[in-house]
């Protein structure tokens, strides 16, 4: 998903020769030509930066940019000041409420690009390390659901399964029977968390990648088969691909959650295809295409989050598993989707080192 920046500039020309440069540089921009504008804007588009001019009309670049730093969902957009005076205390002002960067007018677009791409890598480094902040909380929330709820269920599912083979009267052997599905979900669920303890540290060893993933495609084809899903899932793997280092059994575990979410996102016929290929800077990228149902931009930016949502299957904590995997290998996932064409997600891992 390419970053989004938002321009803030009532100089048209000055907001067009903008945007032209960074929309060739490959990011997706937005404009607006004053602080209240703006301000509907960030809500609306959701940038990943916010470049702003100081003097503006209605509403200057300093207050849009107190609103925008006092808001939780939004303090944490980097921003960049455009301004065509040079007075330190206008500088020293708008760093004090929260200005990441300052450029005087007139500026070089060159110079704003490279500004642009260092506090993108940033907020990059920052929204990982909030993440993995996250994941590591939700080890320790797992870890306490699951010793609280193992042991009453054990006795929960062991009586429910007595009363089952005892009883003679039929309605309350389907009583019976629903308690023990019941425990038998919650299981699945204890599962999912001692998947996630494990899954907490990878041991990496150099290896092939194609095994991984040819061993993840032929255990969906039998989930899909066993449910008699009208789903193709075609593989196209690149030979003799470059060794990695990875853990074959959580790198599995990763793959096969992503394909068990593409599975879950196409409703009837469909296909998934599977692909490993080769990248410019000598990595390997793992791409997982689906023909489902798709998402939007806000949900592909929660995706990964553990805490929007109390599955413990699919988008829930499946994906987190995943993530984690992903970054304890030194990699990047990625999340491309459309709503009503599809979802990929590319898994890029680097070779391994000699």
């Amino acid at each position: 998903m390419k970053p989004r920046i938002l321009a803030v500039d009532d100089d048209e020309r000055n907001l067009a020769l903008l945007t032209a440069k960074l929309e060739r540089e490959g990011y997706e921009l937005d404009t607006a030509g004053n602080g209240v504008e703006a301000l509907k804007k960030v809500a609306e588009f959701r940038p990943d930066l916010v470049i702003m001019d100081v003097m503006m009309p209605q509403m200057d670049g300093h207050e849009a940019l107190r609103h925008l730093k006092s808001r939780e969902e939004t303090r944490y957009i980097p921003v960049i000041m455009l301004t065509g005076r040079a007075e330190i205390e206008d500088k020293v002002m708008g760093f004090e409420v929260g200005a990441e960067d300052y450029i005087n007018k007139p500026y070089s677009l060159q110079e704003v690009s490279a500004r642009v791409k260092s506090l993108l890598r940033m907020r990059a480094l920052q929204t990982k390390l909030r993440e993995t902040e996250k994941v590591a909380a939700l080890g320790n929330m797992v870890d306490g659901i699951a010793h609280e709820i193992r042991n009453p269920l054990t006795a929960i599912g062991g009586m429910a399964r007595r009363l089952f083979d005892g009883e003679t009267d039929q309605q309350r052997k389907e009583y019976a029977q629903w308690i023990i599905r019941s425990v038998e979900r919650l299981e699945r669920m204890l599962q999912r968390i001692d998947e996630y303890k494990r899954i907490l540290v990878s041991t990496l060893a150099k290896g092939d990648i194609n095994k991984a993933v040819e061993a993840s495609v032929k255990d969906i084809q039998d989930i899909i088969d066993s449910h008699n899903r009208k789903i193709t899932v075609k593989m196209s793997l690149m030979p003799g691909p470059p060794p990695v280092n990875y853990d074959y059994g959580n790198m599995r575990t990763a793959l096969m959650n992503i394909l068990q979410n593409a599975v879950e996102a196409i409703p009837g016929e469909g296909v998934i295809t599977v692909e490993t290929l080769p990248t410019s800077d000598d990595a390997i990228v793992i791409k997982v295409t689906d023909t489902g149902v798709g998402m939007q931009n806000e949900e592909i930016r929660k995706i990964f989050n553990p805490f929007q949502s109390s599955k413990f299957e699919g988008a829930g904590l499946g994906l987190t598993i995943t993530y984690r995997i992903i970054q304890d290998h030194g990699g990047e996932i990625e999340v491309e989707s459309e709503k009503g064409v599809g979802t990929a997600v590319s898994v890029k891992l680097h070779p391994a080192r000699q």
